[in-house]
């Protein structure tokens, strides 16, 4: 069985979500939703007879919390934002991998979802394999290498672990990758994204992250704090396009370093 374990806020799009978990082409699955938001969240989740667990918290407890109360033997993480394409689940299950990174499609028109999309496109095209492990993360998990993860991560940073929003996807495939390296990439976007298509949206969140990475400051993540990445390629897209990507690595950049020191 697939645990889907779905961290939740706004609720936006969690219909959609909800949606295209119900129409999986694969049905041994179950989901368990954390939320901290609204009744009405509340009242969508019982519409679908899916696990709820309620409780005001941040991301990387919220991952926890789900997890710590799924039973299957691999893990999903999913978000509110994305939601699954038709045989997603099928493709995942018929894989049995320690971990898969799972190519997506952003959804939305504006130039900075189609600048988005441009960059997940290149990262999973023209990279090799051990870069793209480096830009993207994998969302699925055997669960027993998850719950190691989660171990680690609630031992070594204690009180903080309970505050972390963002690296958390990127704390787990650490400890993760210290379990196995034994990870897959799937090349067929199978997750669909609802991206943020203004800067003010792009701006917003990713201050959020910057102040929330200073949470690993004095634990034995400090790495994330000042870890520099290498330069991913970028092989698609015109000139034009490509100079675009690297506006929305402007744009994502510098409200990231306004949080993070400021």
């Amino acid at each position: 069985m697939i645990s889907i374990e779905i961290p939740v806020v706004h609720g936006k799009y969690l219909h959609d979500v909800l949606e295209s978990i119900r129409s999986q082409s694969y049905q041994d699955y179950e989901v368990i939703i954390v939320n901290s938001g609204s009744d009405q969240i509340s009242d969508l989740i019982r519409q679908y007879g899916f696990k709820e667990i309620r409780k005001s918290t941040k991301l990387l407890y919220a991952r926890y919390l789900a997890h710590m109360n799924s039973k299957g033997d691999f893990s999903l993480l999913l978000d509110e934002t994305r939601y699954l394409g038709k045989d997603a689940l099928l493709t995942l299950s018929s894989l049995r991998r320690d971990m898969i990174i799972i190519h997506e499609r952003e959804v939305g028109n504006s130039i900075w979802i189609r600048q988005a999309q441009l960059d997940k496109d290149n990262i999973i095209y023209c990279n090799p394999a051990d870069a793209i492990k480096g830009f993207a993360l994998p969302r699925y998990f055997r669960s027993e290498i998850l719950s190691r993860a989660f171990e680690a991560l609630e031992s070594n940073l204690k009180d903080k672990f309970y505050d972390v929003i963002f690296p958390d996807h990127e704390l787990i495939y650490y400890e993760a990758s210290k379990i196995s390296t034994d990870v897959n990439i799937v090349k067929e976007p199978f997750i669909y994204h609802y991206g943020d298509s203004s800067i003010l949206d792009i701006a917003r969140k990713y201050y959020k992250y910057g102040k929330s990475i200073r949470v690993v400051k004095g634990t034995l993540y400090e790495n994330f704090f000042s870890t520099k990445r290498k330069v991913r390629k970028i092989c698609r897209g015109s000139l034009l396009d490509r100079v675009g990507v690297y506006g929305l690595y402007l744009v994502r950049g510098i409200p990231f370093i306004l949080g993070k020191y400021l």
